[in-house]
Parts: structure tokens; C-alpha cells; sequence
């Protein structure tokens, strides 16, 4: 049977995610071991890329992109979350300045987008007053 990367990546991920540091490297090096046993070893660098993004699916944690039209506190960037209906510690944070927005904000999860933009507003005016 054939795996693909991102599957080797979750099974190494749940092999090692409860061990001390010595027998996570052990197991790492029983795992490339038996890569190579099966002449699988150049899948390794794919492996190790698709790594993040498994514990990330493995742990539960969502990326949100939380966009504004000038830097936001920490403060808001934490309410922007709850808006979302995500916890802290459920989350990986990323922010970005986007001068093009005008004012507001624009959270994005998984599967959520909350936008209350100046920009956004602007254009529900324009589509609501075209069709008017």
C-alpha cells in the first residue's frame, strides 16, 4: 500500500508526540530505519515538510488570519479570535497590515470569515444602491 507524505508525517507525529526526547529520537531513527528498508528514504524531505501541518491536524489547531487596515493590540487580535468562536490556545495567529482595507477588520479561519471592513461596507452600498 502506498502512503502519502502527509500520512507518514501524522503516523511519525503519533509515535513520538507522548515520548521523552530520547525516545522520540530513538523512534525517529527507527522510522528512517524503516524508510529506508523500504527504499523510501528520498520521501523524507516531503515528510518533514508535511510535519507542521500534521500536528496542527493532529492537535486540533486552526490558522486564522486576522487582517486589518492599521496594527492592531493584542487585545483586539484576541477578540478577533473569540468572533470566530475559537479559544487561544485552539489557534495560530497570523496578522497582516492591508492598507487597502481602509479601516476595520477581516478575521479568516478554517471555515469562517467574519469581515467587517470599511472597504467591505463601502461596497454592500454600492451593490445595494446599483440595484436600487
Amino acid at each position: 500500500m502506498i502512503y502519502s507524505s502527509s500520512e507518514y508525517a501524522e503516523a511519525l507525529y503519533l509515535s513520538i508526540r507522548e515520548k521523552s526526547d530520547e525516545e522520540a529520537g530513538k523512534a525517529v531513527g527507527e522510522f528512517v530505519e524503516s524508510m529506508k528498508g523500504r527504499g523510501l528514504l528520498a520521501l523524507l524531505p516531503e515528510i518533514l515538510k508535511a510535519m507542521p501541518a500534521a500536528v496542527k491536524r493532529m492537535e486540533g489547531t486552526e490558522d486564522v488570519l486576522v487582517e486589518t487596515a492599521h496594527e492592531i493590540s493584542d487585545d483586539i487580535r484576541n477578540e478577533a479570535i473569540k468572533v470566530i468562536g475559537k479559544k487561544e490556545d485552539e489557534v495560530e495567529i497570523s496578522t497582516r497590515v492591508n492598507p487597502d482595507l481602509l479601516g476595520g477588520i477581516k478575521v479568516r479561519g478554517k471555515d469562517t470569515l467574519y469581515d467587517a471592513t470599511l472597504k467591505n461596507k463601502l461596497g454592500r452600498m454600492r451593490d445595494a444602491f446599483v440595484k436600487s
